[in-house]
C-alpha cells in the first residue's frame, strides 16, 4: 500500500490508552481505581497493574512478573502501551494488507508527596504529549488537576473511531463521521475539580476551545471561548448485578454536546453504551453518534464482543448516516499482552457507496 494510506490507515485506527469501560463495570467501581488519573486512563496503579499482571489471563507469569509494580523509586512510576496493527480489506478485488505500529506512550507519574503528583505521557510516534498536576486529599474525596487534558467527556473507550469519539478520520461516505475527540486533537490547557461520595462521582473542568482543533496549551483565552464540561457517574449494585450511569455535558461557545453513558453487568455477560446528541457541532444541522456494545466471557482472558456504532449528520431531515457492526475477540494469553481479532461491516443510509468488510488483528503489550 502508499505511504499516504498506511498514514491514513494510522489515524484511523490509532486506539489511546484509556480504561475500558467495561471492566469497572464488572467490577462495580470507577475507572480510577486503577489508574493514576482520576478520570481513568492512561498510566495504572498499583490496583492497576495487579489486574493487568494476574487478574485478566490464566497465565500468572514468574514471581518477576507477578511482583511488577512500575515504581522506580519510592516517587516515581513508569509506564507505557505499545500496539502493533494488522489491517486487511479488499479494495478492487484483492486482499490488501498492512502491519505497522500504531501505538507507542510513555507515561511518569511523580510522587511529591501523599497528596500532589505530577503525571507527564509522551507520545513517541506522533510528538504530541499530555502533562497535568493532580491535588488530592481535598474534602468529600475531592482533587484538583491541571495542566494540558482533554477534558472528561463520556466513556474512555479505547477504539477512537467508534463515532461517539473521533469516529472515521479518512472519511467513507459523509462530511463527518465522529464527535471531536479525533488522534488529530492536541490536549488543551485544563483545570478540572472533582469530588467522590460513596458511588457517585462528579467533575467540572474549564478548558482552552479545542474542538475546531485549535488547542493550546496555555490559559490566555477570554473566559467565553474556553470549553466547560460537566459529568457526573453513578455506580449502583443490586446483588449480583453492577450497573453505571453517567452524564456529562460540553459547551465550547455555540457549539454543545449533550450525552448520556452506562452499562450493566451480570455474571459473564456486560453491556456499555452511550448516546450522544451534539449542536452547532457541524453544518449539516444536529448530530446523533451513538455506541452500544455486548462482552462475553467464555473464560478467563478470552472475550466475545458484539458492538455497533451509529452516526447521523442531521436528525432534523432525513439526512445521511453511517453504521458499523463489529464482531471480535479479545484474548490475553500471558501477562501485559492482549491479541484483539475483529471483523467490521459498515453501512450508509442515505448515499450510494459500496464499503467493503475490514479485518484487524491487534497486539497489545503494556507496562
Amino acid at each position: 500500500m502508499t505511504a499516504l494510506k498506511i498514514t491514513s490507515l494510522f489515524l484511523i485506527l490509532i486506539a489511546s490508552i484509556q480504561a475500558l469501560p467495561r471492566f469497572a463495570v464488572q467490577e462495580g467501581v470507577s475507572c480510577n481505581l486503577c489508574h493514576v488519573d482520576p478520570n481513568g486512563g492512561s498510566l495504572r496503579n498499583d490496583y492497576g497493574i495487579s489486574v493487568a499482571s494476574s487478574e485478566l489471563t490464566k497465565a500468572q507469569g514468574s514471581d518477576r512478573v507477578g511482583g511488577y509494580s512500575g515504581m522506580i523509586n519510592e516517587y516515581l512510576r513508569v509506564g507505557g502501551d505499545v500496539r502493533f496493527l494488522n489491517y486487511n480489506a479488499n479494495e478492487n478485488g484483492q486482499l490488501q494488507s498492512t502491519l505497522f505500529p500504531m501505538q507507542a506512550d510513555i507515561a511518569v507519574y511523580l510522587y511529591v508527596n501523599e497528596n500532589v503528583g505530577v503525571f507527564t505521557e509522551q507520545d513517541l510516534l506522533r510528538s504530541q504529549n499530555e502533562v497535568w498536576l493532580l491535588w488530592s486529599g481535598l474534602p468529600f474525596n475531592g482533587y484538583v488537576k491541571m495542566g494540558k487534558d482533554l477534558p472528561a467527556y463520556g466513556l474512555n473507550i479505547d477504539d477512537h473511531t467508534s463515532f461517539i469519539r473521533g469516529g472515521n478520520v479518512r472519511k467513507k461516505a459523509l462530511e463527518y463521521e465522529g464527535l471531536a475527540f479525533s488522534p488529530y486533537l492536541y490536549s488543551p490547557g485544563l483545570i478540572e475539580v472533582g469530588i467522590n461520595v460513596g458511588n457517585l462521582n462528579f467533575s467540572q473542568s474549564i478548558a482552552n476551545q479545542f474542538i475546531d482543533e485549535s488547542s493550546s496549551g496555555g490559559f490566555g483565552e477570554n473566559v467565553y471561548d474556553k470549553a466547560f464540561t460537566s459529568r457526573l457517574e453513578w455506580w449502583p449494585t443490586l446483588g449480583l448485578i453492577n450497573g453505571y450511569l453517567g452524564g456529562s455535558i460540553l459547551q465550547q461557545g455555540l457549539t454543545r454536546f449533550n450525552g448520556l453513558f452506562g452499562g450493566i453487568s451480570v455474571g459473564n455477560i456486560t453491556w456499555t453504551g452511550e448516546v450522544d446528541i451534539a449542536e452547532e457541532y457541524v453544518s449539516t444541522g444536529t448530530v446523533l453518534a451513538s455506541y452500544s456494545e455486548i462482552d462475553y466471557n467464555i473464560t478467563k482472558g478470552l472475550t466475545l464482543l458484539l458492538k455497533y456504532d451509529f452516526f447521523d449528520e442531521n436528525i432534523d431531515a432525513s439526512g445521511s448516516s453511517i453504521n458499523r457492526i463489529t464482531f471480535g475477540t479479545e484474548f490475553y494469553p500471558i501477562s501485559f499482552m492482549e491479541v484483539r481479532c475483529q471483523a467490521r461491516f459498515t453501512g450508509v443510509t442515505g448515499k450510494t457507496a459500496e464499503l467493503n468488510p475490514e479485518y484487524i488483528l491487534m497486539v497489545h503489550t503494556w507496562f
